[in-house]
């Protein structure tokens, strides 16, 4: 079983509730993150499972999440699998997850159940329940706006041509990527 684990520490200072993440493991490149004790949110990923031949659902992928009290005992725990239709390879992982009360450290585990494919993930978001949020991916060299993210986490896709001109808009729904805009221009050449 291939799993990847990121943990994070939720630690009180001061008693004056300061909040700073930290790593209980000395190889773990984690981030801070902080969720309110019996609130509910709601998890979003895609996954990409590398498979020899085409299937209706992916069997390999899973997020598991575990909440640990101080003295590292699980309070509880949520697996999440992909379900809906594959688009363009990939396939969505949605649940909601209840977090439960008095946890120090939040455990998430990028699992691959199968032994022979590699499987991927992306765009993994953690959002309150009563709440929505897009997000936006831009191109590091030229700064433009390469996808947006929808509050479903569904994208849209910008590309452009050699001169930075807008040529198409694809957008990503549960029945596949389809183009919405199309632009073709043309400089005329001097002869």
């Amino acid at each position: 079983m291939k799993n990847f684990k990121i943990t994070f520490t939720i630690a009180l200072l001061f008693s004056i509730g300061i909040v700073m993440g930290q790593s209980r493991r000395e190889s773990c490149n984690c981030v801070r993150l902080v969720l309110d004790h019996q609130e509910t949110y709601i998890l979003n990923a895609w996954t990409l499972e590398d498979t020899p031949s085409q299937v209706i659902t992916y069997s390999s992928p899973a997020i598991k999440i575990k909440f640990l009290d101080g003295q590292l005992d699980e309070l509880s725990s949520q697996t999440f699998t992909p379900s809906g239709p594959i688009i363009d390879g990939w396939q969505k992982i949605a649940g909601k997850l209840d977090v439960p009360e008095n946890y120090a450290i939040i455990e998430f585990e990028l699992q691959s159940n199968g032994f022979a494919n590699d499987v991927y993930f992306d765009d993994i978001r953690i959002h309150p329940k009563n709440s929505n949020f897009k997000s936006f991916t831009y191109d590091p060299v030229t700064f433009r706006l390469m996808a947006e993210m929808d509050e479903n986490n569904y994208a849209t896709f910008y590309e452009y041509d050699k001169e930075g001109g807008l040529v198409r808009v694809k957008k990503e729904t549960e029945d596949g990527v389809y183009t919405i805009q199309e632009t073709r221009s043309k400089t005329s050449i001097k002869q």
